[in-house]
């Protein structure tokens, strides 16, 4: 990995992955006789799950970023409520809990390198976590459920500072996305493809600013998509 080509930024990435969730929620409510739009699909919830731990990482401001993806997400659960009757605990309430788990994570981390009892505190605190998580997910139907939460959580344990760059962070993420393939099986499998875009990853954002544009194609592409769904009823 430490050799493979670093060929994409982020913005790139991103992009890939965008194009990838709009072939998806295309297959899933225009052309579900199409697998391989679904296929396609598996791809972008691990690439945009990546960059949930590298924000949550390099924000300034982690509440802010947290607001923010917490209100796409509860915009988008109150369209589909609309559109549909029901309430869809989409993947942006997913990336909500995700950044609260990196918190707690990050927070541990540090506070482990302070002691033997800030240590085991630390590990209470944790597993406290994890295990609200896992109560939460257990009963409410969160979009790729407990390990699709989680799973930004193995890049941020699995870091160990810049001497390893990006390696150890993809491997502890690799493992998550395996545990999340078996976890939902099915087509799900392919989604381990995206390592491979994730390995190609130069560690830059790009030239142009566009964190904003990604929060809004969100809920702007499941307007488009449902119209044309109405249309073609």
């Amino acid at each position: 990995m430490p050799h493979f080509p670093r060929l994409f930024t982020q913005n790139q990435l991103k992009v890939i992955a965008a194009f990838c969730m709009l072939t998806d929620h295309v297959g899933a409510e225009l052309f579900p006789q199409l697998i391989v739009l679904r296929v396609i699909g598996r791809l972008a919830f691990p690439v945009f799950s990546f960059f949930i731990y590298e924000g949550c990482k390099y924000t300034h401001d982690r509440r802010k970023y947290l607001t923010n993806v917490l209100f796409v997400g509860f915009l988008c659960v109150a369209g589909y409520y609309i559109y549909s009757g029901e309430i869809y605990w989409n993947v942006m309430i997913t990336f909500s809990l995700s950044i609260c788990v990196l918190s707690c994570v990050q927070y541990c981390k540090g506070q482990v390198q302070k002691g033997v009892r800030e240590g085991i505190q630390s590990v209470l605190l944790f597993l406290l976590c994890v295990g609200g998580i896992w109560i939460f997910c257990r009963y409410v139907q969160v979009d790729y459920g407990f390990y699709g939460v989680i799973l930004p959580a193995f890049a941020e344990i699995s870091d160990r500072g810049p001497k390893y760059g990006k390696t150890m962070p993809l491997l502890g993420f690799g493992f998550g996305l395996v545990l999340l393939s078996i976890q939902m099986g099915g087509i799900q499998y392919f989604s381990l493809l995206s390592l491979i875009l994730l390995a190609a990853y130069n560690g830059s954002r790009g030239k142009r600013h566009m964190k904003y544009f990604f929060y809004w194609f969100y809920p702007a592409h499941f307007l488009v998509i449902g119209a044309a769904a109405l249309l073609m009823a």
